[in-house]
């Protein structure tokens, strides 16, 4: 009896720990699919103003990267001093994620040749509507630096309300002269799953077979 009960604590700790765990919920999140030139990588869509301005360049490294084999790179480059101009450009990507859940998310990022272009990962929360109600965003350090996670702070819930999250790794500029090439590297964008009742009743099965014993010897 004694060795079923320490069986079923063992059980139950692994089912909980499970169903806990966190899971990525992007796709393609270190960006590791080819892509063209300004194409659009796998699972992501490119955010540009004007894309038929060349101020900005959206494409893969296999120079730089955090882990794997190449990261998500946008050069910007310096705009028009009259007509359009992109003052901002990144990727986003949609998941389904329902109010008031808690969330992380995060992004691996290393800058270089920066003169004043403003990197960050931004999250904005969206309704059944598709209407947004709240965004959110974490910025870059300032200057040049190497791999650097930018992270939302921990114990982040979803608005009332959320339905859709878009995750948006942008990069904003707000002088035409403005440039810097920002490599993108392992985003994450997690849900903690709550305990299924099944791996608790398993787990108190065990403690209570446990305290049994002890309370016999």
């Amino acid at each position: 009896m004694k060795k079923l009960f320490f069986l079923g604590l063992v059980a139950g700790m692994v089912l909980l720990l499970s169903s806990t765990a966190h899971a990525n919920m992007l796709i393609n999140s270190s960006f590791e699919n080819p892509m063209t030139n300004n194409a659009d990588p796998e699972n992501w869509w490119g955010l540009r103003q004007f894309p038929e301005i060349s101020d900005v360049e959206l494409k893969t490294s296999t120079a730089e990267k955090h882990t794997g084999n190449q990261s998500g790179r946008i050069s910007i480059l310096t705009s028009p001093t009259s007509g359009n101009k992109n003052t901002w450009a990144g990727w986003g990507q949609e998941v389904e994620i329902g109010g008031n859940q808690d969330i992380s998310a995060s992004v691996w990022l290393k800058s270089t040749a920066r003169n004043g272009a403003n990197p960050k990962l931004q999250l904005e929360f969206k309704n059944s509507d598709g209407a947004q109600i709240a965004k959110t965003f974490v910025t870059a350090p300032t200057g040049t630096f190497d791999w650097t996670q930018l992270a939302l702070p921990a114990g982040f819930k979803t608005p009332d309300g959320t339905a859709i999250v878009l995750a948006n790794l942008l990069v904003e500029k707000n002088l035409s002269s403005n440039t810097g090439t920002f490599y993108w590297d392992d985003a994450q964008l997690d849900t903690a799953a709550v305990p299924e009742p099944a791996s608790l009743l398993l787990l108190g099965s065990g403690l209570v077979g446990i305290f049994g014993l002890r309370r016999k010897k």
